[in-house]
């Protein structure tokens, strides 16, 4: 099934699962790299009363610990993990509701490499990504593409991705071109253009904090969720930038600097809306203050260099890359 063809299947979907494996991407891949996460991606099977289904994915990350979604686990009182004809009942489980996180522990030992985590803060923009899940509760497949932007939130960054995915594959992993798990495979927007979102796999350092229970129905909303009022502020901009309503755009990341005014993501979104509604001096004006708040943030200054870059703004990108150059270590050199 070609990518045209796939964008006119999910458009209407509430959750993805990744698409076929190109050939040119078993090529382009170490398989060493793809048999590994091939072993370490498991499906889930939830059961819940009533008869209540859901099949989702889940990514290996312990000895007997594999991380997922917690919209695919809710409902549940029995989970089982499976592999082909192996099952692996789920008998504790670690929650957090509102970022959509769950660590499930199995009855024992896994037969399944645990994969390492790198934290989104050590991702840059355009990096290739890999996404691999269960595509329906059927098979897993992989997906490829790179990391279209960062969102920060709760002290990591949400990521948005190229590498689709279907339902079935809520709690897959997205990994990096190493095989390191950088997200769990969650969420899509598809307003004028569908969007994928991953949530960062290093919320799971605080996740396995929490008190573990055995599976039961659990209450509460995912933030992604949840009424656009309560939404994050880059999830209230997906529809407008997509429909490219630059009023909209400036009304929204107006009312997000005054809500988080250190926010240099807010403040390059008013930049970008300015300059669309050909107010330069208010962009210029706007871009100064996301440079100030992004001065200590690789990815913020990635960001407005991009920007920058794409906009034809040699002066806010010489100074984007030249923060970048001060926070960046210089080969060879000396600590």
């Amino acid at each position: 099934m070609n990518t045209r063809r796939l964008a006119h299947l999910v458009a209407g979907l509430f959750l993805m699962c990744a698409g076929s494996l190109p050939a040119s991407f078993a090529t382009a891949a170490d398989p060493e790299v793809l048999a590994r996460l091939s072993r370490a991606v498991l499906k889930v099977s939830a059961l819940g009363d009533g008869d209540r289904f859901a099949v989702g994915s889940a990514v290996v990350v312990g000895p007997d610990i594999a991380l997922t979604n917690c919209h695919v686990t809710r409902h549940a009182h029995t989970i089982v993990l499976s592999r082909g004809l192996e099952r692996h009942p789920v008998v504790g489980e670690r929650a957090d509701i509102s970022r959509d996180l769950c660590l499930l522990r199995t009855a024992g030992p896994l037969p399944y490499p645990a994969l390492d985590i790198r934290p989104a803060r050590a991702l840059n923009l355009g990096e290739p990504v890999i996404a691999h899940g269960y595509s329906g509760g059927m098979e897993a497949h992989f997906a490829r593409g790179v990391v279209l932007d960062l969102h920060a939130a709760g002290g990591s960054y949400i990521i948005q991705t190229s590498a689709g995915f279907l339902q079935g594959a809520s709690g897959g992993g997205l990994f990096d071109a190493s095989g390191r798990l950088i997200g769990i495979t969650t969420f899509l927007t598809s307003a004028e253009r569908t969007e994928y979102f991953a949530m960062p796999a290093d919320w799971a350092d605080r996740l396995r904090e929490r008190p573990e229970k055995p599976p039961q129905a659990m209450n509460g909303s995912a933030l992604w969720e949840q009424l656009p009022a309560h939404q994050p502020h880059f999830m209230r901009l997906l529809q407008p930038i997509a429909a490219q309503d630059w009023a909209a755009v400036a009304a929204l990341s107006a009312e997000w600097t005054r809500d988080e005014p250190h926010a240099a993501a807010a403040w390059l979104m008013r930049a970008r809306a300015a300059r669309m509604l050909k107010q330069p001096e208010q962009a210029s004006l706007y871009l100064e203050r996301a440079l100030e708040q992004a001065r200590d943030s690789e990815i913020e200054l990635q960001r407005i260099e991009r920007h920058a870059r794409l906009a034809g703004l040699s002066d806010v990108q010489a100074a984007a890359n030249s923060a970048l150059a001060r926070l960046r270590p210089v080969p060879g050199a000396r600590p």
